[in-house]
C-alpha cells in the first residue's frame, strides 16, 4: 500500500482562553413577566445613566418593560463571566428605534458596536421600514463617521431633550440603507468570532448532495472526499451547500485533516467513515490517480435550512452555487462571502439566550465588545 500523505491542524493559540467568558443574553417577555435576573441587570446598567439622563428610569418602568411584554421591544445584555459590561434595547415597529446601546468603557472601541448595529438590523428586516436614534451631539461629533458608515448620513435636531447640557439630535435612515451597509461589513467582522461553536466566519463554501449532508449532521459521515484539495485549508471552517433539490446552506464543520493519496488506499483508511458504497466512490474517482479525504469535525447543522432564494433575497446578488467547493474571499467572490454570513448569523444569533462567545484563534484584537453608541 501506498503511503498517505496527510495534514493534520495545528495547535492554535487564542487571545482569550476558551472558557466562553464572554456571552449576550436576548431578553424578552418571559423576562418582563417574572422581572428575571438579567433584566434587573439591564435594569441596573440603564440606571447608571441617570446623571445624563434624569428620566431614564421613568422610562424604563412606562415603556421598556411593557415594550418587553408585548414583544414591541428587544433587550440584550452582555457578559465578561459575571460581569455585565453592555446593554440594548430595540424598539420594533415600521420606524424602528435603537433606543439604547451602552458600553463599559474597558470594552469600548473594539467594534462591537458594529456587530449590534448589524444584528439588531437584522431582527427588523422584515418589520420595519426605517430606523432612527436619538443621541447628544457631542457624540455624533466623536462618532459620526461610525454612524455614516450604517447610512445615518446626517443628524437634525430631536423634537424632545433628554438631558441636560448637550444637544439632542435624531438620525434615521431607510431600512434599506443600513441593511445595504451591514451586509458590506458583515464579511470581515465576523470572520474574528465564534458563537455557540458556529463560526461567523467560514472560509470555505462546499457543495454536497442532500443525501450526503443528511448522514454528514447525522454522524454517519465524517469524511468528504474530493479529488482536488488544499492542505492549507486544514483548521478552517466549512460551510455546506446542500445542491438540488435542496439548494439551501445547511451547516458548516471545521476540516481537522486532509489525506490524499491513491483511491484504493483512501478507501481502504477511510471507507467506512465516507458515509457511501464502493461503488458510489468508484464512480466519482473513476480516472483519478489522486484523491483526497477531508476529515471532519464539530459538525453543526443549522436550525433549518437557508434556501437559495432567500440568500439572493437577503444578500442581493446573484449566486451561483460552487461545483465542488469555494474560498470565501470578500475581495474575489463577495457575492457568496455575504450570504454565508448572514447564514451564520441568523443561525447563531450572536450567542443569545446564553450560548457562549469563543474569540477566534490568532487575531490582532477581541472584537466582540461594544462601542457606545
Amino acid at each position: 500500500m501506498a503511503q498517505l500523505s496527510r495534514s493534520t491542524k495545528a495547535e492554535t493559540r487564542t487571545l482569550f482562553p476558551l472558557r466562553g467568558d464572554f456571552r449576550v443574553v436576548e431578553l424578552g417577555r418571559a423576562d418582563a413577566q417574572r422581572f428575571s435576573d438579567h433584566l434587573r441587570v439591564l435594569e441596573e446598567l440603564v440606571s447608571a445613566n441617570q446623571d445624563m439622563y434624569p428620566n431614564i428610569q421613568r422610562w424604563f418602568a412606562a415603556k421598556v418593560i411593557p415594550g418587553l411584554r408585548s414583544r414591541h421591544r428587544v433587550a440584550y445584555v452582555a457578559y465578561e463571566g459575571e460581569k455585565p459590561v453592555a446593554s440594548a434595547i430595540l424598539k420594533v415597529g415600521d420606524r424602528s428605534k435603537f433606543c439604547h446601546l451602552r458600553v463599559h468603557e474597558d470594552f469600548q472601541d473594539l467594534d462591537i458596536g458594529q456587530l449590534f448595529f448589524i444584528h439588531m438590523t437584522l431582527e427588523i428586516r422584515h418589520r420595519a421600514e426605517e430606523v432612527h436614534f436619538t443621541l447628544p451631539e457631542s457624540l455624533w461629533c466623536k462618532k459620526g463617521e461610525f454612524f455614516k458608515s450604517f447610512g445615518f448620513s446626517s443628524a437634525m435636531r430631536a423634537s424632545r431633550q433628554y438631558r441636560h447640557g448637550d444637544t439632542e439630535l435624531m438620525c434615521s435612515a431607510p431600512l434599506s440603507a443600513v441593511w445595504s451597509a451591514s451586509l458590506e461589513k458583515l464579511p470581515r467582522l465576523i470572520t474574528k468570532f465564534t458563537v455557540g461553536g458556529y463560526s461567523l466566519g467560514s472560509q470555505l463554501l462546499m457543495s454536497i448532495k442532500p443525501k450526503y449532508a443528511e448522514k454528514l449532521f447525522s454522524g454517519t459521515k465524517l469524511v468528504e472526499i474530493r479529488r482536488r484539495f488544499a492542505r492549507r485549508w486544514v483548521g478552517c471552517r466549512v460551510a455546506f451547500y446542500a445542491s438540488k433539490p435542496l439548494s439551501a446552506l445547511v451547516g458548516e464543520a471545521t476540516i481537522n485533516s486532509v489525506t490524499c493519496g491513491r483511491p484504493d488506499d483512501i478507501w481502504a483508511d477511510f471507507g467506512w467513515r465516507i458515509g457511501c458504497s464502493f461503488d458510489e466512490f468508484e464512480t466519482y474517482t473513476t480516472r483519478s490517480s489522486q484523491v483526497c479525504a477531508i476529515e471532519l469535525s464539530n459538525v453543526l447543522p443549522y436550525r433549518s435550512p437557508l434556501p437559495l432564494a432567500q440568500m439572493v433575497h437577503l444578500s442581493r446578488r446573484d449566486l451561483k452555487p460552487p461545483q465542488s467547493f469555494r474560498e470565501l474571499n470578500l475581495e474575489r467572490n463577495g457575492g457568496w462571502a455575504i450570504p454565508v454570513s448572514v447564514a451564520s448569523l441568523l443561525h447563531v444569533r450572536l450567542g443569545f439566550g446564553d450560548q457562549r462567545i469563543a474569540h477566534a484563534a490568532c487575531l490582532q484584537q477581541p472584537l466582540f465588545q461594544l462601542k457606545t453608541v
